[in-house]
């Protein structure tokens, strides 16, 4: 049973620092600004909710719907940071808003709707934690789910409490520095999706990595 604990710990720190949530609350921010403080706390849970839901997919179908699809990891990482460099690029340029396709209807709904994707998939449960779930998730017996679920559940819980602190935050911050926080947290998710790509490049042509 200890070994099982200690299992557990080790991934949920492996795996939140994949997510990394506090890193995208730049990004959650940009997203739910001009919603209400109800409508925020809604999107927040459903982000939560989403990457839980994911990662659990990613764990237990994961590998099997890969190769059932004839798409490798390498393609899944390419794509993934693909769709993160133009997110990033519209952060940077203040146009978030129209690249995620929000329309500026004042509907709460529309808009928590069409950010989901792709806060929830790919920024938070993106292909390095895809690739961690679906290589870390082998099990035998009922006690070895405890390893493969539980790190899933807490990482999702803890997206949870990271934006919903950054909700309560946002009524203290100004205009001008979110504006800062959002086109500094661009630059970072460029970085991001270069890591990604470059990676995935690696995977599809081995010969780059020598």
């Amino acid at each position: 049973m200890l070994a099982t604990a200690t299992l557990t710990l080790k991934k949920v720190i492996t795996l939140f620092a994949l997510v990394e949530p506090v890193a995208m609350i730049p990004v959650f921010v940009a997203t739910v600004e001009g919603l209400e403080s109800a409508a925020k706390i809604r999107f927040a849970r459903t982000i939560a909710i989403s990457v839980t839901v994911a990662l659990l997919v990613a764990a237990f179908l994961g590998m099997p719907l890969l190769a059932l699809l004839g798409v490798s990891l390498g393609a899944m990482q390419v794509g993934g940071g693909i769709i993160v460099l133009l997110l990033a690029i519209a952060m940077v340029l203040g146009k978030e808003t129209s690249f995620k396709g929000m329309p500026n209807t004042g509907d709460n709904h529309t808009v928590t709707e069409a950010a989901i994707i792709p806060l929830a998939v790919p920024l938070l449960a993106g292909p390095a934690a895809f690739s961690y779930v679906m290589a870390n998730s082998t099990w035998h017996d009922t006690l070895d789910l405890i390893h493969v679920v539980l790190p899933i559940l807490t990482v999702g819980f803890m997206c949870w409490i990271s934006f919903r602190l950054a909700c309560r935050a946002e009524h203290e911050i100004r205009k001008s520095t979110l504006d800062l926080v959002e086109r500094v947290g661009g630059f970072i998710l460029a970085a991001i999706a270069v890591e990604m790509m470059a990676t995935g490049l690696k995977g599809l042509f081995p010969a780059l990595a020598t």
